[in-house]
């Protein structure tokens, strides 16, 4: 089930916001992460997000940031189908195989061995 947290931090410098949402997306399970300038919030939704570790990671740079707010999100319902004038068609497209195959060409590299060099 998705989690929406909402994370009140003092976001005063565009250098805060950054590493803040840095911080949130590192965690595992976060779907998406944003900043409400106004309020002065991080918004972070994802599924099986463990806040208690998200907290101690952001803590760590920002120490009076809390939870403000915790829920589940609900699922969008999908828009119901709209009639259009367009018929549907009967059979999917199918595209066309790809006439030939490509096979890579070999070329052989020849070490020119001079039995003269006195290095070896």
């Amino acid at each position: 089930m998705k989690k929406k947290i909402v994370i009140d931090l003092p976001l005063n410098t565009e250098n805060c916001r950054s590493k803040a949402m840095q911080i949130a997306v590192r965690c595992a399970g976060v779907m998406s992460v944003n900043v409400d300038k106004e309020k002065g919030h991080l918004v972070v939704i994802g599924v099986g997000v463990d806040y208690f570790r998200l907290m101690n990671c952001i803590r760590k740079k920002f120490r009076c940031s809390s939870i403000v707010s915790l829920e589940d999100v609900k699922p969008e319902k999908p828009a119901s189908p709209k009639n259009t004038s367009y018929p549907s068609p009967k059979c999917p497209l199918i595209c066309p195989p790809i006439c030939g195959q490509y096979y890579p060409v070999c070329q052989p590299v020849y070490d020119p061995y001079n039995p003269t060099c006195t290095i070896m």
